[in-house]
């Protein structure tokens, strides 16, 4: 697809709301923002775009109401965003394939594991009780990680049906939380069109960071507020939060703050929810993530 430079007035836009636009997925004209160069003073963008051609442009300015200084096709703007997306490309193949063939031997040893645990359900021995819950918790981890690699990379269309929120919060539950660790579940139930795998993982890589983040002790609070069009969904926890000088971070690739962690869980969840046509937020005090998402 070929590439295109702009260059038009801001229209009131902040610099926080214009690094938004760029790598948000094409627009009904196809039109994809690679790159966006601003100058406050003179209010002026200049934006590098790939897209069909000159006329998507054209008619994705008249749709926010922007009239366009000039349109240049050229063959030259790669930019360093283009190639970084790229590189993420090639290392989400090759990472997909690796966490593909380490999953299958991974589940075999925590299988295997869990049958020793249960044939010497009635050995006395501490030290063999000590080594069995290290390797499965070393075995629960690095599946945890393979999952957030192979969620990240793995891309698909949505399969949208009638859900119901409370069944598919119930489903992303089983087996993520100890027992030191109190819940409170929505006292309703919503129902929306959405892809409930998809909504399974968003709840477990919350409700998992929460749980990290609380060091297996605390308490877990989700709600259900529905409003006119939307849902919104809070999952709040008791634990110390996030360092304000990082929550800016915490939704791009790689950033994580945990010393085992992949940086791809959070990320997961933006670009999961952004195909529902929903939005996620985080607030400190106390710790809350919000996620919007439309009832349809």
């Amino acid at each position: 697809m070929p590439f295109f430079i702009d260059g038009h007035n801001m229209k009131g836009l902040t610099a926080e709301q214009i690094k938004k636009i760029v790598n948000n997925p094409p627009d009904k004209h196809g039109v994809t923002h690679q790159e966006i160069l601003y100058n406050e003073k003179e209010n002026k963008l200049f934006c590098i775009l790939e897209a069909p051609n000159k006329e998507s442009i054209e008619k994705h300015h008249q749709d926010i109401g922007i009239k366009c200084d000039f349109i240049l096709e050229t063959s030259l703007a790669k930019t360093e965003s283009l190639i970084r997306t790229q590189r993420f490309s090639a290392i989400g193949e090759l990472s997909a394939r690796v966490a593909h063939d380490l999953r299958n031997p991974l589940g075999i040893i925590k299988n295997a594991v869990e049958l020793i645990e249960i044939s010497s359900i009635y050995n006395t021995d501490e030290k063999l009780q000590k080594r069995i819950d290290m390797i499965k918790n070393a075995a629960e981890r690095m599946l945890r990680q393979i999952s957030d690699v192979l969620d990240f990379v793995r891309t698909r269309p949505l399969q949208l049906e009638k859900n119901s929120l409370s069944m598919i919060l119930e489903s992303s539950l089983k087996s993520i939380i100890p027992k030191s660790i109190k819940i409170t579940k929505p006292y309703n139930d919503v129902s929306i069109m959405c892809d409930s795998k998809y909504l399974e993982v968003v709840f477990s890589n919350i409700i998992t960071n929460a749980i990290q983040a609380m060091e297996n002790s605390g308490e877990i609070k989700v709600r259900f507020i529905v409003n006119k069009k939307y849902v919104k969904i809070e999952i709040e926890d008791s634990g110390p939060g996030i360092p304000e000088d990082k929550i800016e971070q915490i939704f791009d690739p790689l950033f994580t703050t945990k010393p085992s962690g992949t940086g791809l869980g959070l990320v997961t969840c933006k670009n999961i929810v952004e195909q529902h046509e929903g939005n996620i937020s985080f607030r400190n005090n106390p710790t809350i993530f919000e996620i919007n998402l439309p009832i349809k």
